[in-house]
């Protein structure tokens, strides 16, 4: 057994997860989540900004200083929308792995949705009836059709919650003007999401870590649900016209002060339940089902499923190469 680090580089935040690793499985030990809003102010030139790329390299020197406490022997990072679609992504990744001794892999959104399905799947047991998976990340939304065989369907849309907020550039209480140019947006891009759901019929949406963390507190506040919540959880579809109207009422304030909604999502929550409501109305979804485990849980199960555990060695490593 040994412990690995897993580094989501998102465009929102920047995720941490330590986990004991051996061959048939692991186990969390620590979690951190720190806020960055990497492509804050950059999408429209396409660019990290200069106080962006200080805080995510700040952000970076957080993660290394726990992954180096907890005396991981392994570290994986990854990078996705921000980092793949900006002119100095790459001059980001050469500068976390020359000053914060993190080696950050860039990953395309076809292989975010593969590892996002791959930790899901650790969460909810499929059949062979095929399922929706949607992942709201800040720069791209990944949507992903599969069944117990594996994925059927794939694709990353430029549709990231952040991404979309600069574009539609809501009002605090979403307007109908809001509301419309949302629509607007989502019916010309995510055509083909609509025809892989005509061909594939999954008839359950399981919403991927993120927003939905936030869609499943809100339902749970809601329903007084005092229990732990599990790794799966079922959002019922007739508690989320109410959650949605509320969100899309409130303030900034009233949202910021909201026990189930985090600081960090209160200003993009009525954005991110309006694109739930409207991919939930594409299609007769008969559940909503909400799962912990995204990107980096998937990304966690593939390492330990291509190790080869015989060579792996007892003694501890360096947590990053050494660079000169």
């Amino acid at each position: 057994m040994i412990r690995v680090a897993v580094v989501d580089c998102g465009t929102n935040t920047f995720n941490l997860l330590v986990a004991e690793a051996h061959a048939t499985g692991w186990k969390k030990i620590f979690q951190s989540k720190l806020p960055v809003k990497l492509g804050a102010g950059g999408f429209e030139k396409r660019e990290i900004i200069p106080a962006r790329f200080i805080r995510g390299i700040d952000a970076l020197f957080c993660h290394r200083q726990n992954i180096i406490n907890l005396e991981c022997r392994h570290t994986l990072a990854l990078g996705t929308s921000a980092l793949r679609e900006t002119t100095n992504g790459g001059e980001f990744v050469d500068y976390a792995l020359r000053v914060a001794q993190i080696p950050i892999e860039v990953i395309g959104g076809e292989r975010e949705a593969e590892l996002i399905f791959k930790g899901v799947i650790q969460t909810i047991a499929l059949e062979s009836a095929p399922v929706l998976v949607m992942d709201i990340g800040g720069g791209s939304t990944e949507f992903i059709i599969g069944n117990n065989q594996g994925i059927l369907w794939r694709k990353s849309f430029t549709l990231g919650i952040s991404r979309l907020t600069e574009r539609v550039r809501p009002s605090e209480r979403l307007t109908h003007h809001d509301t419309a140019n949302l629509r607007n947006i989502l019916v010309g891009e995510l055509s083909a999401l609509r025809d892989a759901m005509q061909q594939h019929q999954p008839h359950v949406m399981i919403g991927s870590s993120g927003s939905f963390d936030t869609m499943l507190a809100l339902y749970r506040h809601q329903a007084r649900i005092e229990t732990p919540a599990a790794a799966a959880n079922e959002i019922p579809l007739s508690a989320l016209p109410a959650i949605h109207a509320w969100l899309s009422g409130s303030t900034l304030e009233e949202r910021m002060k909201h026990p189930a909604i985090p600081p960090i999502r209160a200003e993009f929550m009525p954005l991110a339940s309006f694109l739930i409501k409207y991919v939930l109305e594409l299609h007769p979804f008969v559940k909503l089902m909400h799962s912990d485990f995204s990107l980096k849980e998937g990304a966690l199960a593939e390492w330990i499923e291509k190790t080869d555990w015989a060579s792996v060695s007892p003694q501890p490593l360096r947590v990053v190469p050494d660079v000169a």
